[in-house]
């Protein structure tokens, strides 16, 4: 079974992953500055709908994550894309019903959303749905009983959590009835820098994802990890995300890199 990388909860803030063109008038970025302390509140991490940030990105490329905290992302690579990108309003999509709780989307890649929600405790994701409601490949349709934890606030340094959410039965993926539970193991480090092509970000924290599929029944599992680096009223300014089933916590092959381009 594919694991969608809507179980990845990387893009959050005004970062999210949706490349479809975003609705007018333009967005109002809200008032934030950071303070540099090393911890992100909820008023740090601002969900700016229709508001897009440009990123470069590219496909399988060497990284490296670990290290004392201070992290280099900042060599231009050849066939990188820029791209901008930016959460979007959940009521003008066709499955926006099914997730009452839900208030923004993200492009999930391969034709999926991801449909998430913040308040004062966290960056809770409610479910994937697929982008059009009649996809080739079939329509996948997946309403947590209850939302999977992705961020907790204060994110800071040395937390870290497992949440859980139950996918229910009337679900399905790829046009097929899926059961199962999805997972997350999440951590954080606190950096002295991250660096990108022309900007640093000092302090940056690291937040490191790995999700888990698993279905009620049978026993295959899917997984893929993710390691974002995050940065006050910003939200996520670099990301990477592993091949499926990588079992290094801090990989060094991305089939996915993206990484805030200045002035892009």
């Amino acid at each position: 079974m594919r694991i969608t990388s809507t179980l990845l909860l990387t893009l959050v803030a005004a970062c999210g992953t949706n490349e479809t063109p975003q609705p007018s008038p333009p967005a109002t970025w809200p008032s934030c500055v950071p303070n540099r302390d090393g911890v992100i509140t909820p008023d740090e991490l601002p969900i700016a709908i229709g508001a897009t940030l440009s990123f470069y990105v590219g496909a399988d490329r060497t990284v490296s994550l670990g290290g004392n905290g201070v992290w280099d992302l900042s060599i231009e690579l050849p066939g990188d894309s820029v791209t901008a990108i930016g959460p979007i309003a959940l009521d003008t999509q066709w499955y926006a019903t099914s997730f009452p709780a839900g208030q923004f989307v993200v492009d999930a890649g391969n034709g999926l959303d991801g449909i998430y929600h913040q308040d004062e405790r966290g960056l809770w994701l409610d479910g994937a749905a697929s982008h059009d409601p009649a996809p080739m490949a079939g329509k996948t349709l997946i309403a947590y009983a209850t939302p999977l934890l992705a961020l907790r606030f204060p994110i800071a340094d040395g937390d870290a959590f497992t949440a859980t959410a139950v996918i229910p039965t009337g679900a399905v993926i790829d046009g097929l009835p899926f059961v199962g539970i999805d997972a997350l193991d999440v951590d954080v480090t606190l950096g002295a820098r991250l660096d990108v092509p022309y900007v640093q970000f000092s302090p940056a924290l690291r937040v490191r994802s790995h999700a888990t599929r698993t279905p009620s029944t049978g026993t295959p599992v899917a997984t893929k990890r993710t390691t974002s680096f995050l940065f006050e009223c910003f939200g996520e300014v670099a990301r990477a995300e592993s091949n499926p089933n990588e079992p290094a916590i801090d990989f060094t092959a991305a089939a996915y890199l993206r990484r805030f381009a200045l002035g892009k």
